[in-house]
């Protein structure tokens, strides 16, 4: 596998939690796109048009859904903030989320106080929470409750199965924003009972940036507002001058106009990547390196500010002396040394791939051990 990744040449990379290096079949499939549209422009629309199917077949089968319920966006953001402002909301209704949310999963909920929802936080304990905790907010005007399935800084992965069962039993919608674990962990949409999802594939799909996957459950097509409209989410019937206006009947009507054709060359080639070789075994594989990672980490005097059992790719770590700018330093002394991971939240954050091994790691704790 790491010839596939070229970046192994030159880097010890673990930073898929910030943007996932291009593996060679998604850099060939862009490239191959691009020179295409060089060459011939426009001519083999049709091709790029089926793409586009093909993309929603292997993120379907990537997630456990419908090719029909998969949309193309651009970005997490787009796709937490369709669901976010196209709800019906009434006033006093409730949506529920963590503290320990990225803004993507947390600014478009605290905004509708100005629809009259109130937004209820879930207080995280040691970076980590239980299902049990969001049931608590949970009455009668809860419409919706949204986690991540990773959160970004620490690597928690909460129980999304557990969680799932409770919004069914409280017949309350679950959104998840699943940027930090697709392509990573195992995801089955239909046995966590997921309404909707949202993940960009730079990063553990180690696709492009700008193409996104959304996921609509299809029994909650109609309860969400489309918000942009355009000439490509619409039955036009082959008219453009005059067309009518009435909806594509799946997830497709949430896109609203030319979308980013080349970034779809790219994560569809990574998401079959990540179907050969196995979801499973990539997450039980990236699961064991984390922990060897943190074990070794450990030797050297870091803390482990990830909740454990370390359930995802992400590990945090705090040096054992912490002064100004220490973190910062080290980061950088790690990257002179060719060694790439994040400064995140006051910690050192590293998020190996299932393509890094224990050289990688030998690396990491070769160069930390001599700061």
């Amino acid at each position: 596998m790491r010839s596939l990744f070229p970046i192994t040449n030159h880097l010890v990379y673990f930073n898929h939690a910030a943007l996932g290096p291009l593996s060679t079949r998604a850099f060939d499939a862009m490239q191959s796109h691009a020179k295409d549209q060089r060459d011939f422009g426009a001519l083999h629309w049709r091709a790029w048009y089926e793409e586009y199917d093909k993309l929603r077949a292997s993120a379907a089968k990537l997630i456990g859904s419908t090719p029909k319920e998969i949309a193309i966006l651009k970005n997490t953001s787009e796709a937490i903030s369709f669901v976010a402002q196209g709800l019906r909301w009434r006033e006093g209704d409730n949506v529920i989320t963590t503290d320990i949310e990225f803004p993507s999963n947390f600014v478009p909920w605290t905004r509708l106080k100005k629809r009259g929802v109130e937004t209820r936080i879930v207080k995280s304990t040691n970076g980590a929470y239980e299902p049990h905790d969001i049931e608590t907010l949970i009455d009668a005007r809860t419409r919706l409750v949204s986690v991540t399935s990773v959160a970004f800084h620490n690597g928690f992965a909460p129980d999304l199965v557990a969680i799932g069962e409770i919004c069914a039993r409280r017949n309350v919608l679950f959104c998840v924003d699943a940027i930090q674990s697709l392509g990573m962990l195992p995801m089955d949409v239909r046995r966590a009972k997921i309404s909707f999802l949202g993940a960009d594939g730079h990063k553990w799909m180690c696709g492009p940036e700008g193409a996104t996957i959304f996921y609509v459950a299809a029994e909650h097509l109609e309860e969400l507002e489309v918000l942009e409209d355009g000439w490509t989410n619409i039955e036009r019937r082959g008219k453009f001058i005059g067309s009518p206006d009435e909806l594509l009947p799946d997830s497709r009507r949430f896109e609203a106009g030319t979308l980013n054709t080349n970034g779809i060359y790219g994560l569809r080639a990574a998401i079959d990547l990540l179907l050969e070789v196995g979801i499973d075994d990539i997450g039980r594989e990236v699961v064991r390196l984390a922990n060897h990672l943190a074990e070794r980490l450990e030797g050297l005097g870091y803390r482990i500010a990830s909740p454990r059992p370390l359930r995802s790719g992400i590990v945090a770590a705090t040096p054992p002396t912490v002064e100004s700018n220490t973190l910062l330093r080290i980061h950088r002394i790690l990257e002179e040394n060719g060694v790439v991971c994040s400064p995140r939240e006051g910690m050192l954050r590293f998020a190996p791939h299932f393509y890094n091994d224990e050289r990688d790691i030998a690396r990491v704790i070769e160069v930390l051990s001599k700061v």
